[in-house]
């Protein structure tokens, strides 16, 4: 039995309490330089800490990647549009629960989306970064824009403090704030709100991240990126309480973490059905192209028997040996068209792959690459894989932005008929074939639409699905391959 199954398989204890020093960096409005501030700490944490960990709130794939480029190890997304509280509370203190070695000097580092406060349809704290606080009791520091005010800024954490009855907010850090200017302030602050200053952040003109359509450009494409994080981390070093931000994180209440039922269901099954099988290989595409993923999916694919292999459909010229499932993600297939349609041969092995009803789930940028084309930014059409009809272009605009409950209204790869999970819309590029095999709706409003294109052994559609929103349908994704594996050995 592999040592991932082992672990489901003991997880069947009660709720667990673990210690986890832990705070959060929010910001008043987007663009209130929470990536880069985030990124600055967690570099600085390094120094510190033996064991640094960061999560994203909300859905966005990129700024993880910065944490990573830091870290050097995966960075996770709690989202709670997308997982309850109790499977929120697990996915943030579970490694601390598993791992019996996990080092006793530890901090998460969680940052936060939009406005603190801001959630579903800019009208409700529901899913704001707020509520992921609220649910894992995380202490939250406010990085506070000081441009263009001083005294005024108060006023401002005043109303952030007094909105909620219970606002998380233990202190704030003034951003682009003057030197001379913060030891007054930081008096005031304190004294007037009885709140902690952890520090504050000089404005960083030549020190920025840019950004293009979908958000921040990926931290490869930043040439010199390490050297440029190294940079803002110096510039930084100097205005922050470092130690008081860590005797802060470790003030964090202990947290109750416990499996969830889904989960340990599945991983249980799994297992008792599975013990002498060798692991079922799932072919990542992970490239420049393919780039959005949500880490937790690819754990509970491992928890669940896979290995996952990943590939670069630019590079590569064939699938990897073993491959028995796809899973195609999203990134940016529209600024790598001329490459992806010249790799002819993985074209071919991709077709030939589905053709063969080999499992396969390809969302957004991946769904996009199973078309007939793709017309690049420079209008070029580009021949793809071929798997499905139409061609993307660019309609200059986000279509069908945000989140989406998704119900299947036929049989599948993900389930029967009427299986529902949650999911994420966040494309430029668009089709006017896109499938009719899955309802979307909005979480407010009444907006829905048809989408998507499923069989017994295929998924594809722009939605970005989160596995532990229904944790059957990564079940039956990881059922599927292990059933094909099968029939291909007979």
């Amino acid at each position: 039995m592999n040592e991932d199954r082992k672990t489901c398989l003991n997880q069947d204890s009660p709720a667990v309490s673990v210690r986890l020093p832990r705070v959060m960096i929010a910001a008043e409005k987007s663009g209130g330089g929470k990536t880069l501030f985030t990124c600055a700490l967690l570099s600085l944490l390094k120094e510190k800490v033996q064991a640094v960990r960061a999560f994203k709130c909300g859905p966005d794939y990129i700024d993880p990647m910065f944490h990573r480029t830091v870290l050097e190890i995966p960075s996770r997304n709690l989202d709670s549009f997308f997982a309850d509280g109790d499977t929120l509370r697990y996915l943030l203190g579970r490694e601390v629960l598993e791992d019996g070695d996990f080092p006793e000097s530890r901090i998460a580092v969680l940052e936060g989306v939009m406005g603190f406060y801001d959630g579903l349809g800019g009208v409700s704290e529901r899913s704001s970064a707020w509520e992921v606080a609220d649910l894992t009791d995380t202490p939250v520091i406010l990085l506070v824009d000081m441009k263009g005010r001083s005294l005024s800024a108060l006023a401002s954490i005043k109303g952030f403090l007094d909105y909620k009855e219970k606002s998380h907010v233990a202190g704030v850090i003034f951003n682009r704030l003057s030197p001379m200017l913060y030891p007054g302030l930081k008096e005031q602050a304190e004294r007037e709100l009885g709140i902690r200053v952890f520090g504050y952040m000089p404005e960083l003109k030549d020190l920025t991240l840019e950004s293009r359509h979908l958000g921040l450009v990926m931290p490869e494409e930043i040439p010199g990126i390490r050297g440029r994080l190294e940079q803002i981390k110096e510039k930084i070093r100097p205005g922050i309480d470092l130690d008081g931000i860590v005797e802060e994180a470790g003030r964090a209440a202990e947290i109750e973490v416990k499996r969830p039922e889904d989960v340990r269901r599945s991983c249980n099954r799994s297992t008792l059905s599975n013990q002498s099988v060798k692991k079922t290989v799932v072919a990542v595409a992970r490239d420049e192209a393919f780039c959005f993923y949500y880490e937790d999916n690819l754990d509970l694919l491992r928890k669940l028997g896979a290995e996952i292999r990943c590939f670069s459909p630019i590079r590569d010229k064939e699938l990897p040996e073993g491959t028995c499932a796809l899973y195609l993600g999203g990134g940016y297939p529209e600024l790598h068209a001329k490459a992806l349609s010249e790799n002819i041969s993985m074209r071919n092995a991709i077709r030939q792959a589905v053709t063969e009803e080999m499992p396969c789930i390809a969302e957004c940028g991946g769904y996009l690459y199973l078309k007939d084309s793709i017309v690049d930014p420079d209008g070029k059409e580009w021949p793809m894989a071929g798997v499905l009809p139409g061609r993307s272009h660019d309609t200059g605009k986000l279509g069908r932005f945000g989140y989406i409950t998704v119900t299947a209204k036929k049989a599948g790869l993900l389930g029967p008929a009427g299986t529902e999970f949650r999911a994420h819309e966040f494309h430029h590029w668009d089709s006017e074939e896109n499938g009719t095999d899955f309802a979307a709706k909005k979480p407010v409003g009444t907006r829905g639409w048809d989408c998507g294109y499923t069989t017994e052994n295929f998924y594809a559609g722009f939605p970005h699905l989160y596995f532990y929103s229904n944790v059957k349908i990564a079940e039956n994704f990881i059922d599927r391959a292990e059933a094909w594996k099968k029939k291909k050995d007979e």
